[in-house]
């Protein structure tokens, strides 16, 4: 079995650390960093794959936030979506402490429907409310759709 490439996209908010102003992660809903449309199409097979991959630099700036980066598919980009991505990480702010990170994710997004044509991938990012942090730099987003041939 073979593996066609369908569809690559990518959003690059920020490639650099410092490359945006400072943006507060909010607490739940979160804020959206990037986001990215894939085209799957017929007559491709029915079921096919999405590989996402991103990066968030983050500065911590009180207390010792628990932060979640989240990816949400949205097909023909109505609605809010359906959570297919998580990863949650604790940054501490203390003057000893590491205050910059880079978290950087990779998931796959298992047999996407092509019959949906249009499919928006949203990433987001939220902060627990005991602490604070920002956004930074580097934003990353990309997505590449692989069928089953």
């Amino acid at each position: 079995m073979s593996n066609d490439l369908l569809d690559y996209k990518a959003s690059v908010p920020s490639s650099v650390l410092g490359g945006t102003a400072p943006l507060t992660i909010p607490v739940a809903p979160g804020l959206q960093l990037a986001n990215l449309g894939i085209f799957i199409v017929p007559p491709v097979p029915l079921s096919n794959r999405v590989e996402l991959k991103g990066t968030v630099g983050i500065q911590a700036t009180a207390g010792n936030p628990a932060i979640t980066i989240r990816v949400f598919r949205v097909p023909d980009n109505v609605g809010s979506g359906i959570q297919i991505f998580s990863k949650a990480l604790n940054v501490e702010s203390g003057a000893l402490a590491e205050r910059f990170y880079t978290a950087s994710f990779s998931t796959i997004d298992f047999n996407v429907a092509a019959a949906t044509g249009f499919i928006v991938y949203n990433l987001t990012i939220e902060a627990s409310a005991a602490a604070s942090a920002n956004v930074i730099g580097p934003i990353t987003f990309t997505g590449l759709a692989i069928g089953n041939v």
